[in-house]
């Protein structure tokens, strides 16, 4: 379909053919449409539920337990204040610190090399534990530990459900690596089981007891989704290389303990439109979130293209139409299911643990250089067009800073 679009002060806002108002409607009609129920009942949410021993609205169809968990987040995201960010921004600032490596290159110059992946797996988990529960201080390896595990489980989990085998009837090497990283994990809120309310009420309470609890219950959907959504931030904003900085720029100078500006979220907002962390999901029928969110009928002919600008107004401020209910926006569902953090809070999250790692790499009063390296960094990539978004790509890509390379 060719894209119509009209332009009103140098801002071009895409028509909406009925077909493509169709196609919209029916894709925001499955997502409101079905029931805790019918989302429990999937094999999917089996499998999650087995492995995971999960007790939480992603496979519960229980009314009460989801409101018990909405409310009691929205409460915690509602009282998140300065200090709050603040700590989480310093917690990522130490997860991180560990994953950079000061070389010297050809040219004698220091560089500073991180993995981006294993960056912001580390720092969104670190951001996790620190923003919901207060656990700090956690020993490197196991937060690596811990990260690479939920990842390499959930895959593992995914590709158990393609084949569709009988949910039950999980591997059992799977399971005891599960178990395995639940208790490891578990040994982590020895004190947050009591001093953190949200811990205390849902995971103590809600989903289990004192004795018996399991930190996945949020675990698993506070950092799965995150971590991609931090790590494609990061490549996204550095696609462009340090001739083209903006982006890089805003994160790096957007202070965590004061509200982002528009500026700020509008990079967060795009990289959530173009690099869903939840690409397809599955309720009566498969519903792909990132063909809508890339599609030029509501978008714009450059809807493949990185532009943070397509979410500001003509004076600097979002244009809350493109995020508002019944917009192609979707990255955190909608309707009943929708994430509770869709309110603000996984945006500044996001936008907070950006922020940190890049102040880990570039020194205040310089300008940034850098470039990004590694096999996987094609051709493709440098010329800047759209990024693979598989779960496994890009994960030996490094970002180096400094040196006559960084300069380039």
């Amino acid at each position: 379909m060719v894209d119509s679009l009209t332009c009103k002060k140098g801002v071009y806002h895409p028509e909406k053919p009925s077909t493509s108002r169709d196609a919209l409607h029916e894709t925001l009609h499955a997502l409101t449409s079905t029931s805790l129920a019918a989302r429990a009942s999937k094999a999917g949410s089996a499998t999650l539920r087995n492995l995971w021993r999960l007790n939480n609205p992603f496979v519960s169809d229980s009314t009460q337990l989801q409101q018990a968990y909405r409310h009691a987040l929205m409460k915690h995201f509602t009282h998140t204040d300065s200090e709050a960010w603040t700590a989480i921004s310093n917690t990522v600032a130490k997860a991180i610190q560990p994953l950079l490596r000061h070389v010297e290159g050809e040219d004698k110059a220091p560089r500073l090399l991180l993995n981006i992946r294993d960056a912001s797996r580390d720092a969104t988990l670190a951001a996790v534990l620190q923003g919901l529960f207060g656990i700090d201080d956690v020993a490197p390896e196991r937060l690596r530990y811990i990260g690479n595990e939920i990842h390499r489980l959930t895959v593992g989990k995914k590709q158990f459900d393609a084949i569709g085998t009988i949910p039950g009837s999980l591997p059992q090497e799977l399971q005891r690596d599960a178990d395995r990283m639940c208790d490891t994990l578990r040994a982590l809120f020895v004190d947050a089981a009591s001093s953190s309310e949200l811990a205390a009420n849902l995971l103590c309470t809600v989903s289990g007891t004192s004795d018996d609890f399991n930190p996945l219950n949020l675990v698993i959907p506070a950092f799965e989704a995150p971590w991609r959504a931090t790590f494609y931030t990061l490549l996204a904003i550095l696609q462009p290389g340090p001739s083209h900085p903006s982006s890089v720029l805003t994160l790096l100078t957007s202070p965590p303990h004061l509200h982002p500006p528009p500026s700020t979220l509008a990079i967060i907002y795009e990289s959530l439109r173009l690099y869903p962390p939840i690409r397809r999901v599955r309720r009566d029928q498969r519903i792909d979130i990132e063909v809508v969110q890339r599609n030029p009928a509501y978008w714009g002919h450059a809807a493949e293209t990185f532009d943070p600008a397509r979410f500001l107004d003509e004076g600097g401020d979002i244009r809350s139409a493109l995020i508002a209910p019944g917009s192609a926006w979707m990255p955190f569902a909608v309707g009943t299911m929708r994430c509770p953090s869709a309110s603000g809070y996984s945006a500044r999250l996001i936008a907070a643990i950006v922020g940190s790692v890049l102040r880990q790499l570039f020194l205040d009063g310089e300008a940034p250089r850098w470039v990004l390296e590694g096999a996987e960094w094609d051709e493709g990539a440098r010329m800047g067009r759209p990024l693979r978004a598989g779960r496994e790509e890009y994960g030996g890509v490094r970002v180096v800073v400094g040196g006559a390379q960084g300069a380039a």
